[in-house]
């Protein structure tokens, strides 16, 4: 969630006059661009964000607001990509007490980002650092912009954007809590917009998590181990802390790395879809598993049936790798045909389980030490072709050559 201050004195105003000549010599001095236009005065200021920001945000849009005092120049209002010189158009336009609010959703790439809001010739320039944990990022820093800095609703948007509820507004109920209606104006998209929604969202209990300590008016976003915000309400999961094998974001205590706190289109609010999208984020090396790299190449059936999650606890187990059980234990709940069997596969004799994994110190001998649980080029996923016992020969190779 993106989040500055605004600041009104960074507004450049935009004025018509009558006479063009006493225009084009205040316009020059002003560093504007010129609109001769005759009769009245108008007014375009920038309202947000500030000219020259920072944003640290999972979010790749951010909102400018464009205050325009005069109606004739809502058609001459233009916001520019300097990149590719591609217009940007509104997504609202707000009346109030004969003043214009004109909305727009940038998109953004990561690195700087410039535009220009014409006619006045304004450029505003975002630096976009897209954010995949909170546990050391700082937005209190000088330069990070954060709308809600200064208050819930700033002054200059209290007009429209009031604590009451807009009619038509589908959220969750609830009979208690930090009930926070003023946010659904800007984030309905969050409430009622995705599939998978977090309850504290959906129901607009958004204080409940960014609520600030010194100031009950400010707005603001947890940032560090935000476990402990979670565990309030989640209190079954602490037990994932004493488990001898835990995963790196559950360990650092960041939920928010793999969960969107708001709601998501994936199930668990999950960032991307939990059966390996995510997972690849950081596995990359599991990506050839997920998505597949060619035809000859044998990948296992339940990582595209249920994906990771099927054999690995996305939080913590008390078993190596985050496996839900011993390694064998858990093949055999598929592979039924192989339960009770200590040898004989795959010729006679040959040990399933009881010995130590040749290639794998301090390892017990098991399922994956002949085949790989993801998949591989070879056939039945060995860890090696079954031609000329190449396979056997990684664990029997003087034996298989003589």
């Amino acid at each position: 969630m993106s989040v500055t201050k605004l600041c009104p004195g960074s507004s450049l105003q935009y004025r018509r006059f009558q006479k063009p000549l006493l225009a084009a010599l205040v316009m020059l001095l002003a560093g504007g661009f010129l609109i001769a236009s005759p009769g009245g005065a108008g007014e375009i200021s920038l309202l947000a964000p500030n000219v020259d920001q920072s944003l640290l945000s999972r979010n790749k849009v951010i909102s400018v607001l464009v205050k325009v005092a005069d109606v004739a120049d809502l058609k001459l209002l233009t916001l520019q990509d300097d990149s590719d010189g591609r217009g940007i158009e509104p997504s609202r336009r707000q009346a109030k007490d004969n003043v214009y609010y004109v909305h727009y959703l940038v998109p953004l790439k990561k690195g700087k980002n410039s535009f220009t809001l014409g006619p006045i010739a304004r450029k505003i320039s975002i630096r976009y650092t897209p954010l995949s944990s909170l546990l050391n990022v700082d937005l209190e820093a000088p330069g990070v912009y954060r709308f809600h800095q200064q208050g819930t609703i700033p002054g200059e948007c209290a007009g429209c954007h009031s604590e009451k509820l807009p009619a038509g507004a589908v959220t969750d109920k609830v009979r208690y809590g930090l009930f926070s209606p003023e946010c659904y104006s800007c984030h309905s998209n969050i409430v009622s917009g995705t599939e998978w929604r977090h309850f504290p969202s959906s129901a607009l209990l958004c204080r409940s998590c960014h609520q600030s300590n010194s100031d009950a008016n400010k707005m603001v976003v947890p940032t560090g181990k935000v476990e402990g915000l979670c565990f309030d309400c989640h209190v079954n999961k602490k037990k994932w802390m004493g488990m001898s094998h835990i995963h790196g974001p559950v360990g650092t205590g960041d939920c928010t790395i793999c969960h969107d706190p708001h709601g998501s289109g994936s199930a668990f609010q999950l960032w991307a879809d939990g059966k390996g999208k995510l997972c690849v984020v950081c596995h990359e090396d599991m990506k050839k598993f997920v998505e597949g790299v060619s035809q000859n190449f044998v990948v296992h059936g339940i990582m595209k049936a249920q994906g990771c999650g099927a054999c690995h606890s996305p939080h913590a187990t008390d078993h190596p790798f985050q496996l839900y059980a011993e390694i064998s234990e858990l093949c055999l709940g598929c592979h039924t045909g192989l339960v009770g069997v200590e040898n004989g596969h795959p010729v006679q004799n040959h040990p399933v389980k009881g010995k130590s994994d040749p290639l794998r110190a301090g390892y017990p001998f098991s399922c994956t030490s002949c085949h790989n649980p993801h998949g591989s080029p070879f056939k039945y996923m060995l860890i090696g072709d079954m031609r000329g016992g190449r396979v056997c020969a990684k664990c029997h190779g003087e034996k298989v050559k003589n």
